[in-house]
């Protein structure tokens, strides 16, 4: 398998893969969004709250805060407190603001962390208050895996690609430019006298350019050997400390799966 970085910027890394199994490609999607394990915040525990929203209001709004750090916590299960909850597996944060002025914007930056966990981003809105108005709460924070609940999902998209065939049929082609009018991604332009591809990987295999074009010179199709994963974070972990974790998940899981299957009886 060849691995090639096509772009890792503005929160978003994307590679291609080729020659790799698309099944391969698939698990380490969903091990991402569904297997590596984040803290986010799991109780919320509110002395004062004046404003307009109702508890479990906020209580939502801050669990869905992506948080970083975390790295000394252990899963819950995993914990010999008996999900009851302790250092080992929790962190806790507080919050106590009150309004100075009407239309005051609490953000998550006002979150003090008392333990290895912080907001990712000091700027997500938590609640809008008027003048006097008081909150008041601490917040513990636990690991947990996106296939329990979204709060703990890593990633706000990741999706596999595969490689498009954009095969085009010069014979049959009268360069009458209804290919290009229709592609909506732009990636078609005739060149030379011939319509060529601009950017292979821009498209999205719509096929809008093969039902306009009147002699049906374009045939669009794909190779599922060959393809590009998109993973944008959400801030809890970086694209490529995602895209590791995932890999060594599936390690994990195929060693289990290897004494699992050497612990069975010999079959007679």
């Amino acid at each position: 398998m060849d691995v090639k970085v096509l772009s890792n910027s503005d929160g978003q890394l994307k590679f291609v893969a080729k020659d790799a199994d698309p099944t391969f490609m698939n698990a380490i999607r969903r091990i991402i969004m569904a297997e590596v394990a984040i803290p986010a915040i799991e109780k919320v525990y509110i002395a004062e709250n004046t404003s307009v929203l109702y508890d479990d209001i906020i209580a939502h709004r801050l669990g869905l805060i992506p948080l970083k750090g975390g790295e000394i916590l252990t899963l819950t299960e995993k914990c010999d407190c008996d999900k009851k909850g302790c250092p080992k597996c929790e962190s806790i944060l507080t919050l106590e603001v009150e309004a100075a002025e009407d239309n005051f914007l609490v953000y998550s930056g006002r979150m003090k962390a008392e333990g290895s966990v912080f907001p990712a981003n000091n700027n997500i809105p938590i609640a809008e208050m008027n003048a006097g108005q008081k909150l008041t709460l601490e917040a513990h924070a636990r690991l947990g895996l996106g296939k329990n609940h979204a709060k703990w999902q890593p990633v706000s998209a990741c999706a596999v690609k595969y490689e498009p065939i954009i095969e085009i049929d010069s014979k049959k082609c009268d360069l009458c430019g209804a290919c290009i009018e229709e592609c909506p991604k732009k990636i078609l332009k005739e060149k030379d006298n011939a319509i060529v591809v601009t950017s292979l990987w821009d498209c999205t295999l719509c096929k809008l350019c093969e039902e306009a074009c009147p002699p049906a010179a374009i045939k669009i199709s794909y190779d599922d050997r060959n393809s590009v994963l998109i993973v944008e974070t959400t801030g809890s972990l970086t694209n490529d400390e995602l895209v590791l974790a995932a890999c060594d998940v599936m390690l994990q899981k195929c060693e289990e799966l290897k004494s699992s299957i050497k612990s069975l009886p010999e079959a007679f």
